[in-house]
This record gives C-alpha cells, structure tokens and sequence, in this order.
C-alpha cells in the first residue's frame, strides 16, 4: 500500500541556505557578505525568524557536512510567503550585493507535516 502524498502549504516553512564562499578566509569578502545579509534579515517583511551561522565543531562523522562557509534559515508562515520572497526587493538586493562572492548555494525548503 503506498503512503497518501503530503499536500501541506500551509507551514511553517524552514528555508535554509547553505553559502560556500569563493574565498572563505578572506576577511573583506566575508565582511561584505555579512553586511548584505544582516541587512536581508533587517528588511525582509515575509520572514518570522532568521538564523545566520556557521558550521559547528561538531563531531566529525560521516553524516556531518562541514564544507559551507554560512547557513541561512529563514521560517515562513507559509508557502505563499516563501514564493513572495523569492522576488521580493530585499531578497534580490542581497543576491546582487553578494552574489559575486559565492561559488556554491544549495536550499533545502521544508514545510511542516
């Protein structure tokens, strides 16, 4: 028997972001990028949390992936919110304030069940 598909858009939805910096020891570069994203997190009206950090010392195991240089989460109400988001004025400032200094981005969206 196959398990029904979630259908939930209703949230809370966990946004997160994980940020690999071209250069992640350059301390300018790591600067300008914490500007442009405080400054996100400031402005963004869709946004009801944020959480800016980097990767913990936490035991090294097999499932642990400490390559990122930043993690972003943000919680949406909603997916309405979050769609809202992605072409919302704050957030494509940030992308052209930092852009420049990423090589890799990857978002894991999560809503609750």
């Amino acid at each position: 028997m196959e398990s029904p598909s979630i259908q939930n858009t209703t949230g809370p939805l966990l946004h997160v972001v994980f940020f690999w910096l071209k250069e992640p020891d350059n301390k300018q570069h790591r600067s300008q990028f914490e500007t442009a994203i405080k400054k996100l997190i400031q402005t963004n009206p869709q946004a009801i949390a944020n959480h800016l950090g980097c990767p913990a010392a936490s035991e090294k195991r097999e499932v642990v992936d400490n390559s990122f240089t930043y993690c972003y989460t943000m919680s949406f109400p909603d997916l309405e919110a979050q769609n809202t988001y992605q072409t919302d004025p704050t957030h494509n400032l940030f992308i052209e304030e930092a852009a420049h200094l990423w090589e890799r981005v990857i978002v894991h969206d999560s809503i609750a069940i």
